[in-house]
């Protein structure tokens, strides 16, 4: 998702780069053209394509808000700058197309009205829309546009002027590019159907800049077919052409190591903390062992236990159970039976003879082990510890004391390394800091379908490290087994942070890179038309 959002984002900024060169390059058409005859009617219409081009350089240094941590300026500021001066452009070449009479055909007779007054109330019109601009000024883009495109058509098709049919389609595809623009709209909506659709790179964001691509393709076909008949024009194109290039791939390859830079130390953190966390758990084994040990030294439980003395073994469990903040504690006799639960006094007679703790213990040894068990929602994931009772020399029993690695455990985590955790029992979320829409039920009881982590990690009892989805969200994940006694992998950790976090840290070097590339570019084109300008006047 990340690497997609930032090629994305390049097309956008590269798009509108070459369509501001494709209309400064139909500026510079009507203006060369000016000067061959010199009708001031001209200047307004190239005053509004130059204007164009201007707005699309604006454009093209805005980055959507979902990716932007904090914007050297307001995104809105540079949004609406381009808006604004985009309808000036448009109502400009409006204008101009307006006073400009149509070459009839010789059967088109019909009374037309004074061109002037039509730019007149045109402009007036598009006063209006400028001083809407903050209401509704993504209104008024496509609305604009839409009036430039008719009056090409109207030159093309009634007039003689059949040139400019390919600069109508290419204006058509325009048109389109601003209507789709008009998702900014419904971004507020409630609908998650919707809402997937106006998204930024969203379908309508993905068909605007497609639109925006033919059109502005169309439009360099039609403009570089002229121009480039002229030994001087050629040659500031080509110029124009190649600083932008070099600019392009520049910018491009510089986000591009950037934003891998930053995702390998992304991943490389989080393999980092998932290790911390492995090691937070690996303490509290120590610490319920610790406990374990200290309970099964308490005064008098020998002689309860090998009298089965069940009251004083409850209150030994239950304080014990209060004061070590433990999730449950057990005391066997040597043949398994429970003689006592602290979560649950009522509940003895049960045997655990089977428990591999339990067997270790009998031998003398202190055990510790993270251990998952069935769950009505899910597996509970918990850290056992056995220790030994002993009479002397014999072993009478064993206490069995340990705590759940539940969602308040995972909490406690985020709490201090600021990341979203998730413990699992085999592939299975038995306890996340993950909430549902509802801000309040968590996910667990999901099960982890990806392949290559669940072979990694359960199967190889190796990490794993990469991008996944959580909830529809890209993030950048780290796993890590979680292992028994013996060992073999019973659960996974997981520590994750999201994907837009990442390419949000570098946010500001982006918009760096696109605001010095578009400043280089705007200083580059007085010195191409110099330097070509010199070289077209020695081939004379």
């Amino acid at each position: 998702m990340l690497t997609t959002q930032f090629l994305l984002e390049n097309f956008h900024f590269a798009l509108n780069l070459f369509a501001a060169l494709v209309f400064f390059a139909v500026g510079w058409l009507y203006l060369d053209a000016y000067f061959a005859a010199k009708p001031k009617r001209e200047l307004i219409k190239i005053a509004g394509l130059f204007i164009l081009s201007f707005a699309f350089l604006i454009s093209s240094t805005y980055i959507e808000q979902t990716i932007l941590a904090d914007s050297l300026f307001n995104t809105n500021l540079i949004f609406y700058s381009a808006t604004l001066f985009k309808i000036l452009g448009y109502l400009l070449v409006g204008a101009g197309l307006i006073i400009e009479p149509i070459q009839k055909r010789p059967v088109y007779d019909k009374a037309q009205s004074n061109p002037e007054e039509k730019a007149q109330v045109f402009l007036v019109s598009g006063a209006f829309f400028a001083l809407s601009l903050k209401a509704f000024g993504i209104i008024f883009v496509p609305i604009t546009s839409l009036l430039v495109f008719l009056l090409l058509l109207k030159r093309a098709t009634i007039g003689l002027e059949k040139h400019l049919r390919p600069m109508a389609i290419g204006f058509l595809f325009i048109v389109l590019s601003d209507f789709f623009g008009l998702y900014k709209l419904f971004q507020n909506t409630n609908s998650i159907f919707i809402y997937k659709i106006v998204q930024p790179f969203g379908a309508l964001w993905i068909l605007s800049q497609i639109a925006l691509f033919l059109g502005t393709v169309v439009l360099a076909i039609w403009v570089f077919s002229y121009l480039l008949r002229r030994i001087q024009t050629q040659v500031f194109m080509i110029f124009n052409i190649s600083v932008l290039i070099i600019f392009l791939v520049t910018t491009v390859s510089f986000t591009f190591l950037l934003l891998n830079n930053l995702r390998d130390n992304a991943l490389s953190h989080l393999g980092t903390d998932v290790n911390v966390v492995k090691y937070a758990i690996s303490s509290k084994q120590s610490e319920t062992l610790s406990d374990a040990e200290l309970v099964a030294q308490t005064p008098g439980i020998q002689t309860a236990i090998a009298q089965n003395e069940s009251p004083i073994l409850k209150t030994i469990v239950v304080s014990n159970l209060v004061s070590r903040r433990e999730s449950f504690l057990v005391i066997l006799a040597s043949t398994g039976a429970v003689l006592a639960r602290g979560e649950d006094s009522e509940k003895i007679g049960d045997s655990l003879s089977n428990d591999p703790m339990f067997e270790l213990a009998m031998r003398g040894q202190n055990a510790s082990s993270v251990v998952s068990t069935d769950g009505a929602l899910a597996p509970v994931v918990s850290i056992r510890s056995a220790a030994p009772v002993k009479d002397g020399k014999n072993i009478i029993g064993v206490v069995m004391l340990g705590t759940n690695i539940d969602n308040a455990f995972v909490d406690g985590l985020k709490k201090s390394t600021g990341l979203n955790v998730s413990v699992y029992g085999g592939n299975i979320l038995s306890a996340t800091t993950f909430v549902a829409a509802d801000g309040k039920t968590r996910i667990v009881g999901v099960k982890e379908d990806n392949n290559k982590i669940v072979k990694t990690v359960l199967n190889d009892n190796k990490n794993y490290s990469g991008g996944v989805s959580v909830l529809n969200v890209p993030y950048f994940a780290a796993y890590a087994p979680l292992d028994d006694l013996n060992n073999n992998p019973v659960g996974m950790l997981f520590v994750g942070q999201e994907q837009v976090s990442v390419i949000r840290a570098a946010s500001k070097s982006i918009e760096y890179t696109f605001l010095i590339s578009v400043l280089f570019i705007l200083i580059s084109v007085l010195p191409s038309y110099l330097v070509a300008k010199f070289i077209s006047e020695q081939f004379k």
